[in-house]
């Protein structure tokens, strides 16, 4: 992310929104840039870009490439996963729980929480990006059905 052709480095800190404009910084052949926005508002076309753009905000991060339970770590060791809230809101838990068929298994999704800080990146107003990190432990209490509604957009980012 540059201001003024600086770049600006972030620290992460949990709990603390930081907020990314990304206008007028992307293009692809010759679609326009507001198709683009709108196709960054989905997470499925978000994610990988996403989690590669967080090693450079927040340098300390580390991705980890390939479909593990995580995709960064730090530099202190600790594992993050990202996970993106779009007009549908923001599912935390394991992947292998979420779609048709699939079941919410309460004690395998703490299990899992509770070992990861969750980088929670609001992509709904995508060009413009916030993200908070919050502990694992955090989310599963606030939102113990490893889900935050759209309802709750500002009880986790505000």
């Amino acid at each position: 992310y540059h201001i003024e052709n600086k770049e600006v480095i972030m620290k992460i800190e949990l709990n603390k929104t930081y907020d990314f404009d990304l206008t007028d910084t992307m293009s692809f052949g010759d679609i326009k840039q507001e198709r683009l926005y709108e196709f960054f508002k989905d997470g499925r076309n978000a994610s990988f870009m996403l989690e590669e753009q967080l090693i450079h905000w927040f340098p300390e991060l580390t991705r980890v490439e390939g479909n593990k339970d995580h995709d960064h770590i730090g530099e202190n060791g600790v594992k993050y996963d990202a996970k993106n809230f779009t007009k549908g809101g923001l599912n935390f838990m394991p992947s292998n729980q979420i779609g048709a068929g699939r079941k919410f298994d309460s004690v395998i999704a703490y299990k899992k929480a509770n070992k990861l800080v969750y980088i929670c990146c609001d992509i709904v107003d995508f060009p413009k990006v916030r993200v908070i990190f919050k502990s694992g432990k955090d989310l599963v209490e606030d939102f113990p059905k490893c889900r935050v509604t759209k309802t709750n957009r500002e009880v986790l980012f505000g």
